[in-house]
């Protein structure tokens, strides 16, 4: 009989991307190590008649994980779908959404268990109890009910490093395989963030604290996926893969060892010209880095993102990179609450200057997307933000939806103007021919930009999200 399945719904409407579904695959290893029949289902890979299939041998637990915004339509549909067709499954739902609001998400009636914070103990903890009996209020880091009383248990402590099982298995061994083929495999050296930007979900999720895969650890597990794949790149998916010099050299010598290329974040602050050329060297093509703001305002007083510098740490970081064959990728949020448009103008201005200094940069500008729990939540609240109280409602909390329509414009205007490069996603997701599709709105986009010429987008913008959800069905 199966013990769980885990569920992964599409995490946005339009994104070709289709990287490891991490959120599930650490858990599931878990249960698997365990002794646990553990099965998977990505909405992105597989028919639903699998899942139909799968929930008509009445599994003891059905797990599903969410982000907040558009996958949370999916979560909603997949929990429902168990509830119809396998009532006596529990189901627990998981991931950032739930993390942050446990007791809104457990009183939905197709939510039998929410768990809170890092999943992997929690979640075996718990399917553990419901296979075998035992006491729910033992189970940390859940959030239930009991005779229509809502219960929150108390909060599980962080797991020690070493014990972050390995995520690969051989029943999730092909889903790994489509990402390493299309070069999209992702794999962390590291988890949370100590920083306290006011927008982020770390304040709650990751309580901020960061915490490293010791160096070995990090060398075993990233030797075992070379082995099992014709890898030859990786994106490091840490929110901030080192704080210091020492920490960058270890993880960039590491991937280097196996002749991969790779990418990562790191914080504007952390780069000069000579951790720039510690990536350079040692393989690394791309670094992934939140700007967020060319308004010294913006940055300091209402993001808090924690540049000691502000702008002109961006700025150093562009220069250090300019000199290097990096790729940087510079992550603009437009739409924050008390934001001008003279300050949106100074973020364009400012991403203008980096490309000149940068030439290998790349941009994206996401509409500010309001999270739950976070500081800026109730700023957003106050500049007219209608809160929602539900999965179809917190689904609409997406990088390309504002309630700055400039803010929305910009995300498809831009990601058009810098992103079409051979190589690039654009030219991946529309190849030969198909680059005629979007090439219109490429050129544009283009115009846009250089004239600052950002409303009166309607039609085109339908159009665009018309061909990249064509483009994310087409994506294998």
């Amino acid at each position: 009989m199966i013990d769980c399945v885990l569920c992964y719904p599409v995490p946005t409407k339009d994104s070709p991307v289709k990287g490891p579904a991490l959120s599930i695959f650490y858990p599931g290893a878990m249960l698997e190590k365990h002794g646990f029949n553990v099965e998977y289902f990505d909405e992105r890979f597989d028919d639903f008649d699998k899942l139909l299939s799968l929930l008509r041998e009445n599994p003891f637990s059905v797990g599903v994980s969410s982000m907040t915004g558009y996958q949370l339509i999916g979560a909603q549909k997949i929990m429902e779908m168990v509830k119809e067709i396998s009532p006596q499954s529990r189901v627990i739902f998981g991931g950032a959404h739930s993390s942050i609001l446990p007791r809104e998400c457990v009183k939905e009636n197709f939510v039998d268990f929410v768990i809170v914070g890092e999943g992997e103990q929690t979640m075996f903890e718990l399917v553990k109890t419901l296979k075998n009996g035992g006491d729910f209020s033992k189970v940390n880091g859940i959030c239930w009910k009991k005779d229509n009383k809502i219960i929150v248990n108390s909060l599980r402590e962080f797991m020690n490093p070493l014990d972050w099982p390995f995520p690969l298995t051989q029943k999730n061994k092909s889903y790994f395989k489509a990402a390493a083929d299309r070069g999209e495999l992702m794999f962390p050296a590291s988890r949370g963030c100590p920083y306290n930007c006011s927008f982020c979900y770390n304040q709650l999720f990751n309580r901020r604290r960061w915490r490293a895969m010791p160096s070995e650890k990090f060398k075993n597990e990233l030797g075992r996926f070379v082995q099992e794949f014709s890898l030859k790149h990786i994106y490091i998916n840490d929110d901030e893969v080192g704080f210091n010099e020492k920490r960058i050299k270890e993880i960039a010598e590491t991937v280097h060892s196996f002749g991969l290329t790779w990418s990562t974040s790191v914080r504007c602050c952390d780069v000069n010209e000579k951790t720039a050329k510690i990536f350079e060297e040692n393989g690394c093509q791309e670094l992934l880095l939140g700007v967020e703001s060319g308004s010294d305002r913006i940055l300091n007083e209402i993001i808090k993102k924690g540049f000691p510098r502000g702008v002109k740490d961006v700025r150093n970081c562009a220069k250090a990179l300019g000199k290097t064959n990096i790729r940087g990728r510079y992550n603009f949020m437009v739409g924050v609450p008390t934001e001008s448009f003279k300050e949106i103008r100074q973020s364009i201005a400012l991403a203008d200057w980096i490309y000149k200094v940068h030439p290998k940069a790349i941009f994206n500008f996401d509409a500010y997307a309001p999270y739950p729990g976070t500081r800026l939540y109730q700023s957003a609240l106050k500049a007219g933000l209608k809160e929602p109280k539900n999965f179809a409602q917190w689904s609409e909390m997406t990088l390309s939806n504002s309630l700055v329509p400039v803010a929305q414009n910009l995300y498809y205007i831009c990601g058009l103007r810098f992103r079409g490069k051979k190589g690039d996603i654009t030219s991946r997701n529309f190849p030969g021919l198909k680059r005629l599709l979007i090439l219109p709105f490429e050129i544009s986009a283009r115009f846009r930009w250089k004239i600052r010429f950002f409303t009166y987008y309607a039609l085109e913008k339908a159009a665009i999200k018309m061909f990249f959800f064509w483009a994310s069905k087409k994506a294998v």
